[in-house]
């Protein structure tokens, strides 16, 4: 009997896609389609644009991968991972410049993976949110669609108000992109964004008991005084919720801050509307663990960009063609 080939496997190997290993996800059928789709939508975007294909390193060995970028130098010359927007471009040019670099302290910033990695959320960020910076008043009017009434003030990418720092969350964590709402000389509202797209959920060791337990537990007992989470918030520890709660512990652990600096805060999970994986966690995280939903949201690509803030309509089409189908 002649073995019938999977069409699926077919499509995904004729464009140098098919990679179980990292795609397939056990018991979640849904979530597999969708991590393939994605890196499929993704070679097919490269093709279009005449882009030679990248390597990767798999099964002990380099193979060809249509969801990466050949590498070109020089590498901070390539903007070849996003969109025809100059203010999006100045916006990686500004944040892979040495000065804002040295500005984030303790930071992990893969420019590779920035540059070349189609699938990687990190570009897609700046895709997303890039026109932002640089445009207090676009920023504004984006800020009030999330219901916020201060003006606009600036967009770090890559941000973190301080890693390894015991007055926030003592670990390495950042937002994708912070956004900073306000006076200048005044407090301010801070909306801090994760970014996900072809990434799913995945379970966490529990934080060490020493080195990180301590201050999380701090930030987490007085968000349950101030009616923020729910006691028993101890439940997502070894989770896929644990990544979800250790971000929104930033933004509060900045709302909790001595120096008042910012008196306002939201954390937003943002993926597409086809990533099952995440709708289903960030649902879980504010039903199961929240007591006041505050100041956190999960919100879908697509309903960002409804919007008709984030991007010029040239910029938005480039957008929806190469991420959304």
């Amino acid at each position: 009997m002649t073995e019938t080939m999977d069409p699926i496997r077919t499509e995904l190997e004729r464009h140098d896609c098919w990679f179980p290993s990292t795609d397939r996800v056990a018991r979640r059928p849904d979530v597999t389609a969708f991590k393939q789709t994605a890196r499929l939508q993704q070679s097919k975007w490269r093709e279009a644009q005449g882009y030679p294909k990248g390597r990767s390193q798999g099964g002990g060995r380099l193979s060809d991968n249509g969801s990466r970028l050949a590498p070109v130098e020089p590498l901070g010359g390539d903007f070849r991972n996003f969109l025809s927007s100059p203010a999006i471009r100045a916006a990686v040019t500004h944040r892979s410049s040495s000065e804002a670099k040295a500005a984030e302290r303790g930071q992990q910033f893969n420019e590779t993976r920035l540059r070349q990695d189609l699938l990687s959320s990190m570009p897609m960020c700046f895709n997303l949110f890039g026109e932002l910076h640089g445009d207090p008043e676009r920023l504004t009017r984006f800020g009030k669609e999330l219901g916020l009434d201060r003006p606009g003030l600036e967009v770090r990418f890559e941000h973190s108000p301080g890693r390894r720092v015991l007055e926030f969350t003592n670990d390495g964590t950042a937002f994708d992109v912070a956004l900073f709402f306000g006076e200048p000389d005044g407090p301010r509202t801070v909306v801090g964004i994760e970014t996900k797209f072809h990434e799913h959920a995945l379970k966490e060791s529990a934080p060490d008991a020493v080195s990180r337990m301590p201050r999380y537990a701090e930030i987490s007992e007085r968000a349950v005084a101030d009616g923020i989470l729910k006691p028993g918030w101890q439940g997502l520890l070894n989770t896929e919720l644990q990544q979800i709660w250790r971000d929104h512990l930033l933004v509060l652990s900045m709302l909790q801050h001595p120096s008042g600096l910012w008196d306002e805060g939201l954390y937003v999970l943002v993926h597409p509307q086809g990533n099952p994986s995440f709708a289903e966690a960030g649902a879980r995280y504010r039903d199961e663990f929240l007591a006041d939903d505050s100041t956190f949201a999960v919100k879908t690509v697509e309903e960002l960009l409804d919007y008709g803030v984030l991007h010029s309509p040239e910029v938005e089409r480039e957008f929806r063609n190469r991420y959304l189908w």
